[in-house]
């Protein structure tokens, strides 16, 4: 049991995460999957691999929907947990990371309703057949694809993975905090795109614009007046945060902030800023 349970369990974080878009709610998902599993008779069991898909995705959809309502009732931006590699000698984790979707794409998943994104994802970013998504979310294959249809036109975008940040990336980044920590507002507009937007989610627990902030004339504003609040006397460490650049901010082994770039070219696109406390915890522990 435990084999054909550890051969997919990378997949079943990635399934959990991407419906849930919390780290510590997806890891939950898969013990609880594991849990129900060990109680299986593996000869009454034609795939593995179809029933753990199968249990992940409905436990997600019933934990989507319990939370319905704090979802609708977040304050603010809400934003993904940040995911990024416990370590560099952590395969699985890596795996999950370097096939995982973007801040952004995750972002624009939220306007699904729990049984249409199991159905958009199943059948977009894992590729399966529409005879099992119909089986695991109990609606018939012609409905299936008329969901997936929807969503796509709605989304306007393919879901794909983020292109693995570069070196090139990350010197950007290193620029864009120099450029903002010296305070000159034309250093900042040097290296952000023009339809540049800055995202931040405190959920009401600490101070957050309660917004986003569009376009790069106000994106830069609002940089720059935050930069001397958090950025003065803390430890910053360079991380991928979702297969994109970014940087970890907070001081005695405490996160405070998690900060995402989307990068466009040789410009910064979009800035993604997480301080709600109670989605860094998962950091906390790793770092």
């Amino acid at each position: 049991m435990l084999p054909a349970f550890q051969e997919h369990r990378s997949l079943l974080f990635g399934i959990a995460y991407r419906m849930l878009g919390r780290v510590s709610e997806a890891e939950d998902i898969v013990q609880e999957v594991w849990l129900r599993w060990q109680k299986q008779d593996p000869a009454a069991i034609q795939s593995p691999k179809a029933w753990l898909v199968a249990a992940t995705t409905r436990l997600c959809i019933d934990q989507l929907r319990s939370a319905r309502r704090e979802r609708e009732e977040y304050y603010g931006v809400w934003l993904p947990e940040p995911l990024m590699p416990l370590a560099e000698g952590d395969p699985g984790r890596s795996a999950e990371l370097a096939d995982s979707l973007s801040m952004a794409f995750m972002l624009m998943l939220e306007s699904l309703g729990p049984a249409e994104r199991a159905v958009f994802l199943l059948r977009e970013v894992f590729d399966r057949d529409y005879d099992e998504i119909a089986a695991i979310v109990g609606k018939s294959e012609a409905n299936c694809r008329q969901i997936v249809r929807r969503a796509k036109e709605h989304l306007e975008v393919k879901p794909k993975a983020p292109t693995p940040p570069t070196a090139q990336a990350r010197k950007l980044v290193e620029e864009f905090l120099a450029a903002a920590a010296s305070g000159k507002m034309e250093s900042v507009l040097a290296l952000l795109a023009e339809e540049s937007n800055v995202y931040s989610d405190g959920g009401g627990k600490v101070k957050a614009a309660g917004r986003a902030i569009l376009g790069a004339d106000h994106a830069s504003r609002f940089l720059l007046g935050i930069w001397p609040r958090f950025m003065t006397g803390v430890d910053v460490r360079h991380v991928d945060i979702n297969g994109s650049p970014g940087v970890t901010v907070g001081k005695d082994g405490r996160i405070d902030y998690a900060l995402s770039f989307e990068i466009a070219g040789d410009r910064v696109q979009n800035i993604y800023i997480v301080c709600n406390p109670d989605k860094l915890r998962h950091l906390a522990r790793s770092a």
